[in-house]
């Protein structure tokens, strides 16, 4: 037991400042504790993300799981009153019915806003939207403080509502996570001048679907790009702002929207679109700098039009506008 004792005091001797240390017996010490805490922090903090990860992707295939058994359930809205025989004879639109398998995940959360899916990626995720674009980077579907997040739409866009209520374009946001969740396998489309192998994934997937909580839609895809975020990327200070282009209008012009769309996309994919169309705009953030986003678009498959794409027609595009990396990384 003495043997015990004493190798326990020259443990705390060699590690612990005592009175009478010299200076540079202290300042190993010191330095040596504040080490052991530096990583004792380290690896709990590690240890944190590991647990978060493995819960969101737990969650996502529950979710998942939960989203191809769907549960019946009621339409959502009431029968119009009847009108008295003295008033105009009005048709009133068909109430509109919540899908079945959305119908849990609104019970969940009301937050819930659709379910997306990007075939031949991890892309497979509900999609949530609330009054603000902050609460989801960093809060998983329960509101549970997750650093992964959760797909969400931009609270300005109009996603559940009859088809002509909608927003023009539904933004919808998504963490880059390394682990692949969330929108960390977008980058599949990711094509760039000096890196165009992505195409062929292109060429195999060029839809993907997305549904709000009445039904499922088919989008073509239309254009991908890397884009600055902020005017002192650009020399001109001039930005695309895709993001604020949610409906068309006077400041934000469908002209400029296709303009800016044709100039940067990576592959020329020869599907058409108009003002007249519905769009969705994935964006989440790319690793060529910081800020930078990479954006994919698509266009809504119109009533009554094949959902097949004609990739005979895709081509890189080579004169694709990227941002200037030379004065980006320069800077």
């Amino acid at each position: 037991m003495a043997g015990y004792k004493n190798s326990k005091q020259s443990f705390a001797d060699k590690f612990i400042p005592r009175k009478g240390d010299s200076k540079a017996e202290l300042a190993r010490k010191i330095v040596t504790l504040f080490s052991a805490v530096v990583f004792v922090v380290a690896v709990a903090i590690l240890a944190g993300y590991f647990v978060q990860q493995a819960k969101i992707k737990r969650d996502i295939e529950e979710q998942r799981k939960k989203h191809t058994e769907p549960v019946v359930i009621t339409q959502m809205t009431t029968t119009a009153p009847a009108e008295s025989e003295t008033e105009p004879t009005t048709t009133e639109p068909p109430p509109l019915v919540l899908l079945e398998n959305m119908a849990s995940f609104v019970e969940d959360n009301p937050d819930t806003a659709g379910w997306l899916t990007v075939p031949n990626t991890k892309i497979d995720n509900v999609v949530l939207q609330t009054d603000n674009n902050d609460y989801y980077m960093n809060k998983d579907f329960y509101g549970n403080k997750n650093i992964a997040g959760q797909l969400f739409i931009d609270y300005r866009c109009i996603a559940n509502d009859y088809n002509d209520n909608q927003s023009d374009n539904l933004i919808i946001y998504g963490h880059n996570q390394a682990d692949q969740t969330m929108f960390g396998t977008l980058k599949k489309y990711k094509i760039k001048k000096d890196n165009t192998k992505n195409f062929d994934f292109y060429l195999e997937n060029p839809t993907f679907t997305f549904s709000n909580l009445y039904e499922e839609y088919t989008y073509k895809i239309i254009a991908m790009f890397v884009i600055e975020v902020e005017p002192y990327q650009t020399r001109d200070g001039i930005i695309f702002d895709y993001h604020n282009y949610v409906n068309f209008n006077k400041k934000k012009t469908f002209s400029t929207f296709e303009e800016n769309l044709l100039a940067r996309t990576a592959v020329n994919t020869g599907v058409d679109f108009n003002e007249n169309d519905k769009f969705i705009t994935l964006s989440t953030c790319s690793n060529e700098f910081e800020p930078s986003r990479f954006v994919v678009i698509g266009r809504r498959v119109r009533d009554g039009e094949s959902a097949e794409v004609n990739v005979s027609l895709a081509e890189i595009n080579t004169d694709m506008l990227e941002p200037d990396y030379s004065y980006i990384y320069s800077r």
